[in-house]
């Protein structure tokens, strides 16, 4: 049957996918490993059986037309579908397996569970290696869908994750308040004696922090925030000088309290946060993937019981 596909070099197909995701012919030899006069001929010959020009020059990059933007979905979709069917040709062996498994998380995971995940990692799959990036302000379905991660770990009622994404959860993991050792706060913190002293407040963007201000602002309270940082790696020496309170996840309370003076408390009423892997529908029957997310399942029972997470919290936007 004479089809557009049957006339189609469909080798043309994969050089099409790299310049939508790079708009620039340098960069997309770079991936492919080709020279740039390869991929400007695999261009001219796509233009030519599609009759399009696909992309135009502008002073910044190459902008698709509206047939490239029409073709993008389909042609990435076909080309995932396709890896993902040549790699479950071959059972995933951990023990053998040379491959790369790249997540995003949320500062907490990395300091609390990262070092078990790779130790776990190390002794199942030595040939693999992990790489993380901090989870950021993204709904993650290009970046997932392009195989640039595997996996996300996002919080449960954030809204920050796209809906096409598949979703479960992983662990729970309550909120609680950090204090210099010798404070006099209680075992368990109330709204009115959270915000006796100023915060630190550990994120630029971050679902904890905006749960926190959104459960005090229940109470009818408010707390003065009086350093803010991007991340936990000064919380130690910021509390060392006795001036603040920080809330934190409790993995991160008691991975500090076991290094630093400092005391754990309980927030009454209690603050859960759901963590959730989430991935990308074209990769779900990925045998590897799989594999590292039952891994990461058996890490978390470990640490935190099997007992599912069965309540939520309050779910503010989470900027």
């Amino acid at each position: 049957m004479d089809t557009a596909l049957a006339r189609l070099d469909l080798n043309l197909l994969a050089v099409f996918d790299i310049l939508m995701q790079e708009r620039n012919v340098t960069r997309a030899a770079e991936r492919l490993h080709l020279s740039q006069s390869t991929v400007s001929h695999s261009l001219g010959r796509l233009r030519q059986a599609l009759g399009d020009p696909l992309f135009v020059m502008t002073r910044r990059e190459m902008v698709p037309t509206e047939r490239a933007k029409a073709l993008a979905g389909p042609v990435r979709s076909a080309l995932a579908l396709l890896e993902q069917g040549l790699r479950q040709a071959e059972a995933f062996d951990p023990a053998s397996a040379q491959r790369v498994f790249r997540i995003a998380a949320p500062g907490s995971v990395e300091h609390g569970l990262l070092p078990g995940v790779v130790e776990r990692l190390w002794q199942r799959a030595p040939h693999c290696r992990l790489e993380v990036c901090e989870l950021a302000d993204s709904d993650y379905e290009r970046e997932l869908e392009k195989g640039d991660l595997d996996l996300v770990i996002g919080f449960a009622g954030a809204n920050h994750l796209s809906p096409r994404l598949w979703r479960e959860e992983w662990f729970c993991n309550p909120l609680v308040c950090l204090s210099p050792l010798g404070s006099d706060l209680p075992e368990r913190v109330t709204p009115s004696e959270l915000v006796a002293r100023p915060h630190i407040h550990t994120s630029s963007w971050g679902h904890s922090q905006a749960m926190v201000d959104h459960w005090l602002a229940e109470q009818g309270v408010k707390r003065e925030l009086g350093v803010r940082v991007p991340s936990f790696m000064a919380v130690p020496q910021l509390m060392a000088t006795g001036r603040y309170l920080v809330v934190v996840p409790e993995l991160i309370g008691r991975h500090f309290c076991r290094y630093y003076p400092l005391r754990m408390h309980a927030l009454a009423p209690e603050i859960p946060i759901v963590y959730l892997m989430a991935g990308h529908q074209l990769t779900n029957h990925d045998g590897a993937i799989r594999w590292f997310k039952a891994l990461l399942h058996e890490l978390a029972r470990e640490r935190f019981g099997p007992t599912p997470c069965t309540c939520h919290g309050p779910a503010p936007h989470p900027k």
